[in-house]
């Protein structure tokens, strides 16, 4: 395994250490969502997941907030938001439309607010809602974005990054990283399969450029013919 996934396996036996379970499950559902696993960072990940429902079964103090806290924790400081939106999608929102929409209006945290909006299209939610970000208004049925995890020029994009950049795992995971980032502030808006090389290549540039001096993103271009498409000013 690389240094990525050495550094989430101990990150989350620390969290185990500490008995902090829910905060441990949430490192592991992260990365099961992730389209490729290495075989023996999966099993192990397998294993710390066991742990992690034991500890939490076994714990006295009850975690699970009630869906009232949740919201209330959307009007907190953009850690507290955070927080509340990566919780969000185990609970049923369809007893929350009008709470929701109301927070997505008034320009919330990009982060929290792409998982909110991530969670509402994975439960298909039937409504309307308006995104306000950075001034600009996104009014868009839920039902009709495409969760993050499900859209083709995401997972096409990943693909690529794994043929320019796979044998270099330290730049991999970062892009990979950079990809995931991108994808999840795009919200509402999802990538189509054309779109993927552009996607892929501008976060393998970025990160090749403070990694390396570009000289892996400079390789993956030539060997797949890649020109960068005009930027409009």
């Amino acid at each position: 395994m690389t240094g990525y996934y050495d550094e989430v396996l101990d990150e989350i036996r620390a969290l185990l250490a500490e008995g902090k379970a829910e905060e441990a499950l949430y490192l592991i559902r992260k990365e099961e969502e992730m389209p490729y696993l290495p075989a023996d960072f999966e099993q192990q990940l397998k294993r710390l997941k066991k742990e992690a429902v034991f500890l939490k079964a076994d714990q006295k103090e009850e975690r699970i907030r009630p869906l009232s806290q949740i919201l209330g924790m959307l009007k907190g400081s953009s850690e507290s938001q955070l927080a509340a939106a990566s919780q969000i999608s185990d609970y049923n929102l369809r007893e929350c439309t009008e709470e929701l929409r109301e927070y997505l209006q008034k320009d919330p945290q990009p982060e929290a607010s792409a998982l909110i909006i991530d969670a509402l299209a994975a439960q298909e939610i039937n409504e309307e809602f308006t995104l306000l970000r950075d001034g600009l208004e996104y009014t868009f049925w839920a039902d009709a974005v495409t969760p993050v995890m499900k859209s083709e020029g995401f997972l096409e994009a990943l693909k690529i990054l794994e043929e320019c950049a796979g044998r270099n795992p330290a730049i991999h995971e970062m892009a990979r990283s950079v990809l995931v980032h991108e994808a999840y502030l795009a919200l509402p808006v999802s990538y189509i399969k054309e779109e993927a090389e552009y996607l892929a290549m501008d976060a393998l540039k970025e990160v090749s450029s403070l990694m390396d001096e570009g000289r892996t993103y400079r390789e993956a271009a030539r060997a797949r013919n890649y020109a960068e498409p005009d930027k409009i000013s």
